[in-house]
């Protein structure tokens, strides 16, 4: 059944009406071919509540529907972070959002390492990860979407996670160990590593895990890396 994540919807007894929305309402006819009676799921970007509804009918611009069923997300203290040295091409960036979002990241910061090539992201560039992130929240059924940011520096969300760095002189990783805590952030640098002077950025103490003997991308090492942390989180 599709997922669709969209804000712009209001409730009215057991009727959920989809607003302003032409792109949602082409993609259902278009797309998916839906007709009355087809059933999908909706829910807000920060919500953990989620609909089930029936498409009643449709206008160019908003649609009607029956809510058939509600699911509330277990609630939970977790915090699953990645911190991405910006790479030297977009392309690698949108992989590394995508792939984190199906992973089940719930935050992820972009930050320019010393050996960075690229120092920012533009507004356009930005709002296409943004509706990456969202497709393949709806792909993989996410329950919430990941918020991006860009930080300047580490001070303003180093009291939030444990800090673990991905880098070939760590420890070996070993899965089944004791769970590594509740909120974690991994960091991973970019082509070249990372320097002494991004570990001295980040303004705590940092336990650095290696993924294993090869020189990975930088991308795959975010994939892999963010795998492991969801798996060693309490």
């Amino acid at each position: 059944m599709q997922l669709f994540i969209c804000d712009d919807f209001v409730i009215q007894g057991e009727k959920l009406i989809i607003r302003e929305q032409p792109e949602l309402v082409r993609q259902l006819r278009k797309v998916l071919r839906a007709a009355p009676g087809y059933h999908f799921w909706i829910q807000r970007a920060d919500a953990d509540l989620r609909y089930e509804v029936e498409l009643e009918k449709w206008t160019d611009t908003q649609i009607f529907s029956t809510i058939i069923q509600k699911i509330q997300a277990p609630s939970s203290d977790k915090k699953l972070a990645m911190a991405i040295a910006l790479p030297n091409k977009q392309e690698k960036l949108e992989l590394i959002v995508q792939k984190l979002t199906e992973i089940g990241i719930s935050d992820i910061y972009f930050w320019a390492a010393e050996r960075s090539v690229v120092k920012t992201v533009s507004p356009q560039k930005f709002e296409r990860l943004q509706k990456i992130v969202q497709e393949a929240l709806e792909q993989s059924y996410g329950r919430k979407l990941p918020q991006l940011r860009f930080i300047e520096n580490f001070d303003e969300i180093k009291n939030e996670y444990t800090f673990i760095s991905f880098d070939l002189g760590g420890s070996k990783l070993q899965l089944g160990n004791s769970p590594l805590g509740e909120s974690l952030l991994g960091i991973i640098g970019p082509e070249g590593g990372l320097t002494q002077r991004d570990y001295d950025s980040f303004g705590k103490e940092v336990q650095v895990l290696q993924l294993g003997d090869s020189v990975l991308r930088m991308e795959t090492a975010s994939i892999v890396g963010a795998w492991f942390l969801s798996q060693q989180v309490k």
